[in-house]
Formats: C-alpha cells, sequence, structure tokens
C-alpha cells in the first residue's frame, strides 16, 4: 500500500445488512485519517494533507508499531 490512499468514508444506510462476516462501529466526530508506520510516521487527512505534526502526539506513540502497519480510522 503506497501513501497517499482514498480514505474510506462512513456512508449512511436505511439496515444494516445482515448475515455472517458482517462487522460495524459508530461513526465518531473526529478527524479521519491514515496511519503510516514505515520508517517513521505519517498520519494521511482523508483529503491526503499530511497531518503528522497536527497529531504528534499520535505519531510519537505509533513508533511502537511494527513497521508496514497502516491504520485507518478516527483520531
Amino acid at each position: 500500500m503506497e501513501y497517499p490512499v482514498e480514505v474510506a468514508l462512513a456512508q449512511q444506510v436505511p439496515a444494516l445488512p445482515e448475515g455472517p462476516g458482517w462487522w460495524f462501529e459508530p461513526k465518531l466526530d473526529g478527524d479521519r485519517g491514515v496511519l503510516w508506520r514505515r520508517d517513521t510516521v505519517r498520519i494521511q487527512t482523508r483529503s491526503g494533507r499530511d497531518a503528522t505534526q497536527q497529531w504528534l502526539d499520535i505519531a510519537t506513540a505509533a513508533m511502537e508499531l511494527p513497521p508496514d502497519t497502516v491504520l485507518d480510522g478516527v483520531m
């Protein structure tokens, strides 16, 4: 996976899908982003902007993650 990527966005639906294999999470307010742990850490906003300095506390803690980890979530 190469930096930057398109961030997955939540979508409103009339009903949740049913059946095995579905996982759900609530849509929380916050900044959606992708965290990249390679030789260093980089945090990308959903628009593709580098927000590492804005979330420096998270970036610093993410240095403990294994290299080649990519996380998508809300900061």
